[in-house]
């Protein structure tokens, strides 16, 4: 089979809550260009296995790797290995498209292989409790991402699709890194290629409150020391205060308070 335009990465681990959400958001899209999804699990316990087996029994795109793993992002570097696609989206086991034609409109003029193929391709992300009354995030992209480089802006990485040949040209996700290593990645992209963004302007995917980088203030804080002592270490230490501040400014712009979007919008989860 020719490779496909779209990798699609899942790792997950006891997600049987979850994953079936997540599956189905992929394979009800309606798409005229080749996708694969590659499932990578660490070895679940729970029956997240047995959900992935039926979704793989009705869609040949699904890819599965069962394997034990080092941690989240060990399973994310073994997923990009295993990955043909032109580009890659990593979407986790609590996270789901945010639309039926959120694919189609992401991929929207690019042709396997062409020129004017733009390197990262990005959108917008809604975190939180779908329906529920409280606090929620709205994780739009930057307007100057991709213009105003190395200053710590970033996307979400559940609304970024990318070059395949860039993130392993970076070495795909630094896995000693246990919380952030998906904002190291996107910094590393910037500085090494100046890739050429496309901004969406509209929701790619949901995140789930509660995934292994937000769990709550104590955990984006071990998050944030962890991203500025790996930074400093590359950067300086001044610049790497700057890029840190700006992250943390951009992560509290994100906060509203409401009613969360209740963004489901397909039936058949089993």
């Amino acid at each position: 089979m020719p490779p496909p335009l779209l990798s699609i990465v899942t790792v997950c681990l006891n997600a049987a809550a979850t994953i079936g959400e997540t599956l189905a958001s992929i394979g009800l899209q309606e798409v005229k260009f080749d996708v694969e999804h590659i499932c990578v699990d660490g070895g679940s316990s729970d029956s997240t296995r047995a959900i992935i087996d039926r979704w793989a029994e009705r869609d040949r795109r699904i890819v599965k790797i069962y394997e034990p793993d080092r941690g989240i992002f060990d399973a994310m570097n073994k997923g990009l290995r295993a990955a043909r696609g032109e580009y890659v989206l990593f979407l986790n086991a609590d996270d789901f498209l945010a639309s039926r034609d959120t694919l189609a409109l992401a991929m929207s003029g690019c042709t396997r292989g062409a020129a004017a193929n733009p390197d990262l391709i990005v959108g917008d992300v809604v975190m939180g409790k779908p329906g529920l009354f409280g606090f929620w995030r709205r994780r739009r992209v930057p307007r100057l991402l991709g213009r105003l480089r190395g200053f710590g802006i970033f996307p979400v990485h559940q609304g970024q699709f990318s070059k395949r040949r860039l993130l392993e040209d970076v070495g795909g996700f630094d896995d000693q890194l246990r919380l952030s290593a998906d904002l190291h990645q996107y910094y590393g992209l910037e500085r090494r290629f100046r890739p050429s963004t496309r901004r969406l302007g509209v929701d790619v995917a949901f995140m789930q409150a509660g995934g292994a980088a937000n769990a709550g203030l104590n955990t984006v804080y071990r998050g944030t020391l962890e991203l500025y002592r790996h930074l400093s270490g590359e950067v300086g230490g001044t610049k790497a205060v700057v890029m840190v501040l700006v992250k943390t400014l951009q992560s509290l712009s994100e906060v509203r308070y409401g009613r969360c979007p209740q963004e489901r919008w397909f039936a058949d989860s089993r």
